[in-house]
């Protein structure tokens, strides 16, 4: 299954007297990120999201497997122990109704670690399998932004699995090239590390939420819990919390302010999420719905649901929303950096927030280390509010448990 359009590029971290037979999966699939001049401080580039050699590696490789007498079960994984930790992943890696669909791709969160999993079926002549195969190709990795580095090579590897029931060398050959001595004596590696997004992602988001999606903005800022919902498959509504993560960018200067993105969750998590302060994940199954005490906002469809009457007073789209959402639009469509870098959508939607999110606690910190307790109208334009957020801004002051308060008094709210 070798992509012919793409195989010159290919280099493959195996060396190559280790590959000659491999021939279904490349072992790994990249762009250069060297072909663009990545020099803008606005860029979205390796040193963004990766810490050191450890981030990138892979710390477990699994396959789930649907067994006709057992359901859902782990198949394989290496290393060996794992097999034995991984328990509840198999209902993640392939979700509810998953018969129903032939391909999707799932992010998931699971002891500490973020995984991504490849899900495919076949048919078969085959009475014990019932006439259908169903696979899960997945790895486990410390961080959640790489994830999608893995998904072209699962894809791969699932369909791989299907067709060679029990043979998972290719599986451990690429497990052994995103670990240990083999990604510290390659790590000129992340110099040519392709990571960015698809930014028809950022795009989705965007048309599919318009103005409510300052909405969802404001309440990961307030640290409230968030839960997106369609059908089957799982991957767009993934790949939509990977995005919208993004909102936070930079929004740690709040003093520590975060919302750990669980990505795909199902009833059996209903018992962690209902101890979660906040978080962002998603779900392809509807009964979640009904679980109302464990999210503030449920997202089915571009369509939002909140929970409390006071936050939906606080949450409402203002004046300020419509006005930051055409910056948003026209800012996604800047081909190019003020100083000629050039520029993606990923980028232009991280660059929006990581400076909206860097006024906003510029300004509060400022403040709250003199003696002015009373925020201007000034104020609120300087952190790229409108006098329309002043609500939203005092709670957000009352969060951070500071004794300020907002004093212009125009606060209008658009229906």
């Amino acid at each position: 299954m070798k992509n012919s359009d793409d195989s010159s590029e290919v280099e493959p971290l195996v060396p190559e007297s280790e590959t000659e037979h491999h021939v279904d999966v490349d072992v790994r699939q990249t762009g250069s990120i060297n072909d663009r001049a990545y020099t803008s401080a606005n860029q979205v580039t390796p040193q963004h999201f990766i810490r050191d050699l450890k981030d990138l590696e892979i710390v477990a490789i699994f396959v789930v497997a649907f067994d006709t007498r057992h359901g859902n079960v782990v198949e394989w994984a290496k290393p060996e122990f794992m097999k034995q930790q991984l328990g509840g992943l198999e209902f993640k890696a392939m979700p509810s109704g998953a018969h129903n669909i032939d391909n999707d791709t799932v992010y998931l969160y699971d002891a500490n670690l973020y995984g991504v999993a490849s899900y495919s079926k076949m048919s078969v002549q085959n009475a014990e399998e019932r006439g259908v195969r169903m696979r899960s190709v997945g790895v486990l990795i410390h961080n959640h932004h790489l994830l999608h580095v893995h998904q072209h090579q699962l894809t791969n590897l699932v369909r791989y699995v299907l067709e060679n029931p029990g043979d998972y060398t290719q599986l451990e050959k690429y497990y052994q090239s995103w670990t240990g001595d083999y990604l510290i004596t390659n790590s000129h590696y992340l110099s040519s590390l392709d990571l960015r997004y698809p930014g028809r992602y950022f795009e989705k988001l965007l048309s599919s939420l318009g103005p409510l999606l300052f909405t969802l903005w404001k309440a990961m800022l307030l640290r409230k819990r968030l839960l997106f919902y369609s059908p089957p498959p799982a991957a767009d509504l993934c790949h939509l919390v990977y995005c919208a993560n993004f909102l936070l960018t930079h929004s740690e200067k709040l003093r520590g302010n975060s919302c750990r993105p669980y990505y795909f969750v199902n009833i059996a998590d209903t018992n962690i999420l209902s101890k979660e302060l906040s978080y962002i994940a998603c779900t392809t199954e509807k009964v979640m719905e009904t679980k109302s005490d464990i999210y503030d906002l449920y997202i089915d469809n571009g369509a939002v649901t909140i929970t409390s009457d006071k936050l939906k007073s606080l949450l409402r789209v203002t004046k300020g929303d419509r006005i930051r959402l055409g910056r948003l639009y026209s800012a996604i469509r800047q081909p190019v950096s003020c100083d000629d870098t050039p520029m993606t959508v990923e980028d232009n939607f991280y660059t929006f927030f990581s400076q909206l999110n860097r006024d906003i606690a510029t300004r509060i910190n400022r403040l709250s280390i003199s003696d002015e307790c009373r925020l201007s109208s000034q104020d609120l334009s300087d952190m790229g509010l409108d006098s329309s957020d002043s609500s939203f801004l005092n709670h957000l002051l009352e969060s951070l448990d500071l004794d300020m308060v907002v004093s212009c008094s125009c606060c209008s709210f658009i229906q």
